[in-house]
């Protein structure tokens, strides 16, 4: 299994694992994943498991908009 084949493993799994999906964030700090949005589109294009996407946002203390894609497993939580 080459890094990239088990770095899609690992996002499927975790997801699998967790309804709520996942940020880019969390892939970091939970799978040292520093390329979610490329592994995704990989698992997308392979066709064989179903994700969705949402771009989330959030204000920040300092009054700034943060915006960040939302990754889940189509069927699990659906937006």
């Amino acid at each position: 299994m080459t890094k990239k084949e088990n770095q899609k493993a690992r996002i499927m799994r975790y997801l699998d694992i967790h309804p709520e999906g996942i940020t880019p964030y969390e892939a970091f700090v939970h799978l040292r994943i520093t390329k979610l949005s490329t592994r995704v589109g990989e698992i997308i294009r392979d066709g064989n498991y179903p994700i969705k996407k949402i771009m989330e946002y959030k204000l920040n203390e300092d009054g700034s908009l943060e915006h960040y894609m939302r990754y889940w497993k189509a069927g699990v939580v659906d937006a």
